[in-house]
């Protein structure tokens, strides 16, 4: 892959002022197969300001993914209130949503994957193509414009679908364990683009990962959950602008992961099934 040493600032219009996501006594449930439902987000209050990035972490089905759908839109809340802003979030241009996989369309190249976010944002057909080379240039995927998901690597259909996020200009971009398919390596390499990206662009984020190293080196903020509520909300430690490898190096990356990790093994282990089967929440078996 043809990664630049240094990669283009966003244009002017690309820089958000952001919104905030507030998450007010909300609490929503799902039906299981023998009708009787279960809790997934149980009382939640969170504040995620403007421009700040929180992961949220904890065991499979403690109701993480679910989270995000509320900020979506994609759901409602069966109690309380979730704001964009001042307003009821609603799906759009304005929150970007990247995925475990990446939900690309397999007919579309990748210049034209890109180009279908601008599409739907309303950008005039004068700006889509200087917008796709853009995104494209962004996430090191200029090259390969032409080529079709069926025909890129699983790092690279995450790029595009990390730049599709990206292309409607969103100040509100949600992510869903967006790396959790990836080898090690690309892993690493996704995230040090998002740091970059998210550097430049400054959207409020909210971070979906199982993983403690990822929430810390990415966020601003790591939430605990488990069992749909917030256990516990930690303030990262490590300074900006951040480098990975130097960011694990720190006596303070050390320290938050040992406290972080302690209460993962201990809901974990008080679980041992939502490791890997999740606790079959409805829709959300692994959030």
């Amino acid at each position: 892959m043809n990664r630049t040493a240094a990669r283009p600032q966003p244009s002017p219009e690309a820089v958000n002022t952001g919104r905030s996501i507030t998450f007010s006594g909300v609490s929503k449930s799902f039906a299981l197969r023998d009708g009787l439902p279960t809790r997934a987000v149980d009382a939640v209050d969170l504040v995620v300001p403007a421009q700040q990035f929180v992961a949220v972490v904890g065991p499979s089905g403690c109701g993480k993914t679910t989270l995000l759908r509320l900020a979506d839109g994609l759901i409602a809340p069966d109690q309380g209130s979730v704001r964009i802003g001042a307003a009821p979030p609603v799906p759009g241009p304005g929150i970007g949503m990247v995925f475990q996989t990446a939900r690309l369309i397999p007919w579309r190249n990748v210049s034209d994957n890109v180009r279908f976010a601008l599409e739907a944002a309303g950008w005039p057909a004068t700006d889509r193509d200087r917008l796709v080379q853009e995104h494209l240039r962004q996430v090191g995927l200029e090259r390969w414009a032409a080529h079709y998901p069926a025909q890129l690597s699983g790092g690279m259909r995450q790029r595009v679908a990390l730049a599709r996020a990206l292309a409607g200009q969103p100040d509100i971009l949600l992510m869903d364990e967006p790396f959790a398919n990836l080898d090690a390596q690309t892993r690493e390499l996704m995230q040090e683009d998002l740091l970059a990206l998210c550097a430049a662009r400054r959207p409020t984020v909210l971070f979906v990962t199982h993983s403690v190293d990822e929430a810390l080196l990415l966020a601003d903020r790591v939430i605990v959950m488990g069992g749909g509520k917030l256990l516990d909300d930690v303030e990262v430690a490590l300074p900006r602008p951040r480098s990975i490898a130097e960011a694990t190096r720190l006596p303070a990356f050390a320290e938050q992961r040992a406290h972080l990790w302690s209460q993962i093994r201990h809901l974990v282990l008080a679980d041992p099934a939502s490791a890997f089967f999740g606790r079959h929440n409805g829709p959300e078996t692994r959030g």
